[in-house]
């Protein structure tokens, strides 16, 4: 049960971690045909800096195990 669980919170994870890429790349390409909301700027700067850093520290977390 606890291997299930782990797998389904990997596979959550992974989910998350694409929509942030494809919401990301359609903010870039609403940015191209008009000007961004302010609350559609947050995220896509929240966005653009989150995903290297959880690359980074997946990274980080797996060479350290």
């Amino acid at each position: 049960m606890i291997t299930f669980l782990g797998n389904l919170k990997d596979l959550a994870l992974l989910l998350i971690l694409f929509s942030s890429f494809v919401y990301r790349r359609q903010l870039k390409l609403a940015r191209w045909q008009r000007k961004l909301t302010i609350g559609e700027w947050t995220m896509y700067i929240m966005i653009s800096i989150a995903i290297p850093i959880y690359a980074i520290l997946y990274a980080v977390f797996l060479l350290g195990t």
